[in-house]
């Protein structure tokens, strides 16, 4: 009775012949380089183990830190002083001053600097301090112009873009001595106020970020 089965395995090419057979599903290739590795197997040629893994992506390895756009956080984080300005003249109008408005400056412009950013650093720190300063020098004069429109018994919207309560205001600190003595007392009660306000909401910032 013939036996009908094929081997699978390479056929030798003679009696002499030192072919090793290629080797089954989860056998481990003996290591190193010599005659038990076939010349057919990926090991027995070390350049190609490197083409099959591929080239090692290094520039994704190490950049792992996200960058920071400081122009483009800066931009965003503005978006906070128009806020503040127009949150202190509601509180200016009622007669108060507060250093809620100082606190949510800061609050937002960290914020929306890291939004714009993408990640907030010692340097978008220091725009957001810058910001916060400005939001409340420009919030003191932003009272003052509403001050002025009131003077003029006009409705602060319908004066938004009309140059009059600027004059008014430039004529007064120009010529009015009076005028300046009479708000420089606000003036440094309005700079307490927004010292208090975002004096720990910068220094958690500022202690956040000591390494970067």
């Amino acid at each position: 009775m013939s036996d009908n089965t094929q081997s699978n395995a390479p056929e030798s090419s003679g009696p002499g012949s030192n072919a090793s057979p290629e080797p089954q599903f989860g056998v481990r290739v003996p290591s190193g380089q010599g005659p038990e590795i076939p010349s057919w197997h990926p090991e027995a040629d070390p350049s190609q183990q490197f083409a099959q893994s591929g080239p090692v992506n290094t520039a994704a390895a190490t950049n792992t830190v996200p960058r920071e756009d400081v122009g483009r956080g800066a931009l965003f984080a503005l978006a906070a002083l128009p806020i503040g300005v127009i949150l202190w003249m509601i509180i200016w109008n009622l007669g108060w001053m507060s250093s809620l408005v100082t606190y949510a400056a800061a609050f937002m412009a960290a914020k929306f600097y890291a939004a714009g950013a993408g990640a907030l650093s010692r340097k978008g720190v220091w725009v957001v301090a810058v910001v916060t300063v400005a939001t409340a020098l420009m919030s003191f004069l932003g009272g003052v112009w509403l001050d002025a429109v009131n003077f003029l018994g006009r409705q602060p919207l319908a004066m938004v873009m009309d140059s009059e309560p600027w004059a008014l205001m430039a004529e007064n600190f120009a010529y009015n001595p009076d005028f300046v003595s009479g708000y420089m007392g606000d003036f440094l009660l309005a700079l307490l106020f927004g010292a208090l306000g975002c004096f720990f909401t910068l220094r958690q910032l500022f202690a956040a970020t000591k390494e970067s």
